[in-house]
């Protein structure tokens, strides 16, 4: 018989503690049991969930197990289908160089803070802020070591101060769009739109049959963004924590 859910290696190792996930998106009252049992078994301290929204015998599992909702996750796509897509201007995205990588780390620990890790303090916020700092550094590196299935663009700005940013990776066939932020102070000004459009240019050109990105249901921002570039919502799915001793106290 399978385990309810699995121990996750890289989020136990990042934050400190051991980090689990629900197998499934769907639960009732015993499988519910079965997990708590096996979290407490194996001294998990945060227990992820990712349920289906449709399911109301699964979401009142998961609330009367102890779950509590932290985030609404929301995925875009857009079909390629073959066509060509024009890149934004080189004067206004251009690929990000060694000289943006300060600015780009400061951006990214800025910039995500309606993710489910801001929004649970059960996460330290210098730990949520080194993850998307932490994962932008890979994507750079990523882009550097295989270009043709990574990428990260900068725009609105001359190296080493760039106002925006955009990383996109292959995966199995399909783009996938990873981060995207701008600056506050150069919002408004299309800067978002043009790195999508790049980000579609490039998929589009390796091939990609599609291109993906998530957002959360709080960021009406990105997703006013992305309908504006012509993507289409596909899913929405609902992400529930539940903290084990001693945090527990962190949700009174």
């Amino acid at each position: 018989m399978s385990a309810p859910a699995e121990l996750l290696a890289w989020d136990t190792q990042f934050f400190g503690f051991r980090v689990a996930r629900v197998a499934g998106e769907t639960l009732d009252a015993a499988a519910a049991e079965q997990v708590d049992a096996w979290s407490r078994a194996q001294a998990v301290r945060c227990l992820y969930f990712l349920a289906r929204p449709d399911d109301p015998g699964t979401l009142r599992a998961a609330e009367d197990c102890g779950f509590r909702l932290v985030d609404v996750r929301l995925t875009f796509g857009l079909p390629l289908g073959g066509q060509a897509w024009t890149p934004a201007p080189a004067a206004v995205v251009r690929p990000a160089e060694p000289a943006d990588a300060p600015a780009l780390d400061e951006m990214a620990r800025a910039g995500f803070t309606d993710t489910r890790f801001f929004f649970d303090a059960g996460f330290p916020r210098e730990r949520a802020e080194a993850l998307y700092a932490l994962w932008l550094a890979g994507d750079l590196q990523a882009a550097a070591q295989d270009p043709a299935q990574a990428a990260v663009w900068v725009a609105g700005g001359e190296p080493g101060r760039p106002a925006g940013f955009l990383t996109a990776r292959l995966k199995e066939g399909r783009g996938q769009i990873g981060l995207v932020g701008v600056g506050a102070a150069a919002r408004g000004r299309g800067l978002g739109q043009a790195l999508v459009r790049t980000a579609l240019a490039w998929g589009a050109a390796r091939g990609a049959a599609e291109v993906r990105v998530v957002t959360q249901g709080r960021n009406l921002g990105a997703q006013r963004l992305y309908q504006r570039c012509g993507l289409i919502s596909q899913a929405l799915q609902l992400w529930y924590h539940k903290w084990y001793s001693p945090v527990e106290d962190v949700h009174a």
